[in-house]
């Protein structure tokens, strides 16, 4: 029996040994595709997710409307969402504040004028050089007012310089008749409006 010697053995020629480790070729995968990376298992479908409870409540009186919302669902986590919301708009209190405010602004400016023509009439009747600056910024301020009610009474000269102006007392008097007369329209223009009716409105959606 004989025995093979190894220049007997084939030998290839072709064979090439495995590069080491670090050589390998590396398959990158892309982060951004999806398909590079399957979840195991299946996929759940998606769900969309509506109100499951929804509740309007609507009131009317007179001017006051008030409105009360509530509405719960479930988020994508299974939580139980609720949200409320309530609104309360009075026209009645709308109109009072806007009667208190232009009637502050009337008497305001009542206020002003009076205080002009108060002067006026007081350094008059004690007879002030009108050479004084002040003095003579105040008769010129004030003589607007006072000139449609010269020559109704006689100006009465008291002393030396002294003068009773009666022109400015009745401009003073007129004055506050217009602004109590502006006043009382804005009240009867805003004033309340009572409530005669009463109504209440429900509206309730459930999701099944």
């Amino acid at each position: 029996m004989s025995s093979s010697s190894p220049q007997d053995e084939a030998t290839y020629t072709d064979f090439q040994p495995p590069p080491p480790p670090d050589q390998q070729p590396y398959h990158h995968y892309p982060q951004n595709n999806p398909a590079a990376y399957p979840a195991p298992g299946p996929q759940p479908a998606e769900r969309v997710y509506q109100p499951a409870n929804q509740v309007v409540r609507e009131s009317d009186y007179g001017g006051a409307h008030a409105e009360s919302r509530y509405s719960s669902y479930m988020d994508a986590d299974g939580n139980i969402i609720e949200r409320r919301q309530q609104v309360y708009h009075d026209s009645n209190l709308e109109r009072a504040n806007i009667r208190y405010w232009a009637s502050t602004v009337v008497y305001f400016l009542l206020g002003v004028v009076e205080v002009i023509l108060g002067l006026r009439w007081l350094f008059r009747l004690l007879g002030a050089n009108t050479d004084n600056n002040f003095i003579s910024f105040l008769y010129g301020i004030s003589h607007p007012f006072v000139a449609p009610f010269n020559g109704i009474f006689n100006d009465q000269t008291l002393g030396r310089q002294g003068v009773f102006e009666f022109s400015t007392l009745i401009a003073m008097l007129v004055y506050a008749l217009l602004a109590w007369g502006v006043v009382s329209v804005i009240n009867l223009v805003m004033r309340p409006t009572p409530g005669s009716t009463d109504s209440t409105f429900t509206t309730r959606r459930r999701q099944m």
